[in-house]
C-alpha cells in the first residue's frame, strides 16, 4: 500500500475547498480562470491536487471565489483521517474521469450506507412492531 505524502494531501485538501467554493458560486473552471489569469486546465490540476499553486494564483482564486486565503489553508474542524487522506493520495494524479468514477461510487455507497443505518431501514418503515 502505498504510504500518504504529506503535502499530496494537503494539496488535494486545498483543491477540493476551491472545488467546493467554486461549484457553491455555480462557477465553471474556465470563468475561475479567466478571472485569475490561468489556464482552465491549470485550475483543474489545482483541484485534484496535482498542482500546487503559487501564492500570486492562491490570492487570485481566493479573490475570485470570495474566500479568505485562511479558509483553503486551514484544517476544518471536520478534516479528513488518514483513511481519506490515503484515498486522496491515490487519487492525486489520476485523470478527471476516473477520480468521478470514483466520486460517484462514493456518493452511491454513502447514501447507501445511511439507508441502511438509518433508523426507519432501507423501506422507510421502523423495525420495531405496534404492539
Amino acid at each position: 500500500m502505498r504510504k500518504v505524502n504529506p503535502v499530496e494531501a494537503k494539496s488535494a485538501c486545498i483543491g477540493m475547498r476551491i472545488r467546493r467554493a467554486r461549484l457553491a458560486r455555480k462557477m465553471t473552471q474556465e470563468s475561475l480562470s479567466e478571472m485569475c489569469g490561468v489556464n482552465a486546465s491549470y485550475i483543474g490540476q489545482i483541484e485534484r491536487g496535482e498542482k500546487q499553486p503559487s501564492l500570486r494564483t492562491l490570492t487570485a482564486i481566493c479573490r475570485s471565489l470570495r474566500v479568505d486565503l485562511s479558509s483553503l489553508l486551514e484544517p476544518d474542524m471536520s478534516a479528513p483521517d488518514e483513511a481519506v487522506q490515503e484515498l486522496l493520495a491515490v487519487l492525486c494524479g489520476c485523470p478527471a474521469e476516473i477520480v468521478n468514477v470514483v466520486t460517484q461510487h462514493a456518493r452511491i455507497v454513502v447514501s447507501t450506507f445511511q439507508t441502511l443505518r438509518s433508523p426507519a431501514g432501507p423501506d422507510g418503515h421502523s423495525d420495531t412492531t405496534d404492539a
